[in-house]
């Protein structure tokens, strides 16, 4: 009973603290509107919920009626932005006021909409000139800065001017290509297939935010950076095969021998049976493990460069191996003094080596998701 008693009260201290009253007196003046706008719709009758909405009413008209007016003053277009969302929002109260009871909700009546249109048509003139600002920079990077202000443009006033043909030039201007190839430079001829395989590459989750990807050049786009990846090596390992020797025994039985008395009679037991032990032999059998192995590796680089200068910008190691191995066993001698383990492993079989060309592709498509994996964790270092 104690425990509820103490719940109860932790719970009615909580309500307490969240109540509109609460809210009013920390200057918290929407979320207390909010409160007992609420209340009031449910109960009419809750004359103090009235008392603490027209508090907090009065309280946020005269912050945000100070503020727009200081925001005026300063006479600096980049306030637009602010002063219409501080109109939006002194409106959004007033029709919240308008919804409720008639139950003694005093509030003035004011027309928010004049001001909002010109708040709106004023930050999206100011967001739009901005956006021409930094484009006229004729720089990459400003590019982006002004396909961010026409976007704010569009958000303010969605059909203004020619905003929509603004935010596509914008983002054309402010994209980074970048051109990714394969330059083969080891002393192995490099299979067809491979070089196909890893140049197909897919690219397209690269494609994100201001940075595009091209596996294959378009002569109509200009690249500002290329990726390459510079094949230096290429090795094959010979057909390698190991053994490994061992020797399995087990102890089998082999028939009985009769128990002889010192007169070299038999004996018998109580019943007159003759008396005979087990006889038990040793079986084995020899075992040979085989283990086929033959590998390939790529070694190279994956290099970055600035094709406005040619030079290199940065240098990461890449290196893939292609593994073919498998393990058979063999028997010599008596399969019986085998070990269960061993006797399945009696079903694996020799298999013939891949060819070199076969572990090489293996090992290109090895290479071309670890570079795919270095492209994505590098994709930031190029802007």
């Amino acid at each position: 009973m104690k425990k509820l008693i103490l719940l109860l009260s932790i719970v009615g201290f909580l309500l307490a603290c969240s109540s509109s009253s609460k809210k009013l007196a920390s200057g918290n003046y929407d979320a207390a509107l909010k409160k007992s706008a609420k209340k009031i719709k449910k109960n009419p009758g809750k004359f103090e919920e009235v008392d603490t909405f027209n508090a907090a009413y009065d309280g946020a008209y005269n912050k945000d009626n100070t503020e727009v007016n200081r925001l005026k003053q300063l006479g600096d277009p980049a306030n637009w932005s602010k002063i219409y969302s501080i109109y939006v929002r002194m409106k959004g109260r007033q029709d919240l006021a308008a919804s409720l009871p008639p139950v003694g909700i005093n509030y003035t009546q004011r027309d928010y909409d004049s001001e909002i249109t010109t708040a709106r048509l004023n930050a999206t003139e100011y967001a739009y000139a901005k956006g021409d600002e930094h484009m006229a920079k004729n720089d990459r990077l400003e590019a982006r800065k002004a396909f961010n202000r026409y976007k704010e443009a569009k958000r303010f006033t969605p059909d203004f001017r020619d905003v929509n043909q603004k935010i596509v030039g914008a983002k054309a201007a402010g994209i980074t290509n970048v051109f990714f190839r394969i330059e083969d430079n080891a002393a192995v001829l490099v299979p067809k297939e491979m070089m196909q395989e890893i140049q197909n590459i897919d690219v397209n989750d690269l494609d994100k935010g201001w940075v595009n990807y091209d596996s294959y050049i378009d002569t109509t786009t200009l690249y500002h950076y290329s990726v390459i990846l510079n094949i230096k090596m290429i090795e094959v390992t010979p057909d390698d095969i190991a053994k490994l020797n061992s020797v399995e025994k087990k102890e089998v039985p082999d028939g009985f021998d009769y128990v002889m008395d010192a007169n070299g009679n038999v004996k018998k037991d109580t019943l007159g049976n003759d008396i005979k032990i087990q006889k038990f032999k040793t079986i084995q059998c020899n075992v040979t493990r085989y283990h086929q192995t033959k590998g390939a590796r790529i070694m190279g680089d994956l290099e970055y460069y600035d094709n406005a200068t040619d030079k290199l910008m940065k240098k990461e190691p890449i290196e893939s191996n292609a593994l073919f191995e498998n393990r058979y066993t063999l028997p010599l001698g008596d399969i019986n003094a085998l070990s269960p383990e061993t006797l399945k492993e009696l079903e694996l079989k020799p298999l013939p080596y891949p060819y070199d060309d076969e572990l090489i592709i293996q090992a290109g498509e090895i290479m071309k998701a670890m570079t795919k994996e270095i492209l994505v964790t590098n994709k930031s270092f190029l802007k």
